[in-house]
């Protein structure tokens, strides 16, 4: 029993090791240029994730030459921790802070704190998020880069197959979790169907 926990202390500090250097990996990663050329935070992200991986896969083995509680099972699964772990933070915090309006109103609010009420919250937004920062705009190119929509030669915008799965998908998983269906559901928007 105490070999067995003596072992399971060993694996857990050797995956702790690996969770925190693969993640100081990818944080150095993401501060360099590598694929600075991919203009979406979220693709860029997760590819440099699997390059970090794929970099502490290679740390491990050297490592696993001294230490040998380093198997190849081990080394495989402490990289497919840190890759998990670092796209989840991907995805939990700077994909969320770049794409949020809460954290957009959170910064309005603190920069007049107090001053602010309701509509002229609305406003700011309707003002700052939508026109100055042309966040539709932002966001039609980020989906034609992705392939959910394209735009036609008249400048209408289709969804794509792609994008039909991706709401079919998100419906389906958001039911899951009680997510706010209206929106992933469009309500009939009153424009003229074509």
């Amino acid at each position: 029993m105490t070999a067995t926990l003596r072992a399971l202390g060993i694996l857990a500090l050797i995956y702790l090791a690996a969770l925190t250097a693969g993640f100081l990996l990818y944080i150095g990663l993401i501060a360099s240029p590598l694929l600075g050329s991919v203009p979406l935070l979220f693709y860029r992200g997760v590819a440099i994730a699997f390059i970090g991986a794929l970099l502490l896969i290679a740390l491990l083995a050297i490592a696993a030459r001294r230490i040998a509680a380093l198997d190849l099972s081990t080394v495989i699964g402490a990289a497919a921790l840190s890759l998990a772990f670092n796209i989840s933070f991907l995805i939990v915090f700077p994909v969320t802070f770049d794409r949020s309006i809460t954290m957009f109103l959170l910064a309005r609010i603190e920069r007049q704190d107090g001053q602010l009420t309701p509509p002229m919250l609305e406003e700011v937004f309707v003002r700052q998020y939508l026109g100055d920062l042309h966040q539709i705009d932002r966001r039609v190119r980020e989906q034609t880069l992705s392939g959910n929509i394209v735009q036609r030669d008249d400048g209408r915008i289709e969804l794509t197959a792609q994008g039909r799965r991706l709401l079919s998908g998100a419906r389906t998983i958001g039911g899951w979790f009680g997510a706010d269906p209206r929106f992933v559901t469009a309500p009939d928007s009153g424009f003229p169907a074509h």
